[in-house]
């Protein structure tokens, strides 16, 4: 009798210990899959920050060579305006001279 009594005891302590590592294995398991949770966040954060530099980088590029482009736009229309400047105060010297060669 006393040793059924030892296997029904020894079967109930197999039950627990084996309920106990099921437990230990379902909180790992949590914790694991948190720290993978939390790893694909980093990882997720750390790409869409490296993706926004790019971006940021590509729209400082392309703005500088807008800059460059209209730069190099607006010193031309200044020369063309400087040079119809002179030809416009040309012609009203020869007119201003040809009033006066005209008069004399």
């Amino acid at each position: 009798m006393q040793e059924i009594m030892q296997k029904i005891v020894d079967a109930e302590q197999q039950a627990l210990s084996m309920r106990s590592d099921a437990q230990q294995a379902a909180k790992n398991a949590q914790a694991e899959a948190l720290r993978q949770g939390k790893e694909l966040i980093e990882k997720a954060r750390h790409e869409a920050m490296e993706e926004a530099r790019k971006t940021v980088a590509a729209a400082e590029t392309q703005a500088a060579a807008l800059q460059k482009e209209a730069t190099a736009e607006a010193l031309k229309k200044a020369a063309l305006l400087k040079e119809q400047g002179r030809e416009k105060t040309r012609a009203a010297a020869r007119f201003v001279m040809e009033r006066i060669v005209d008069s004399v």
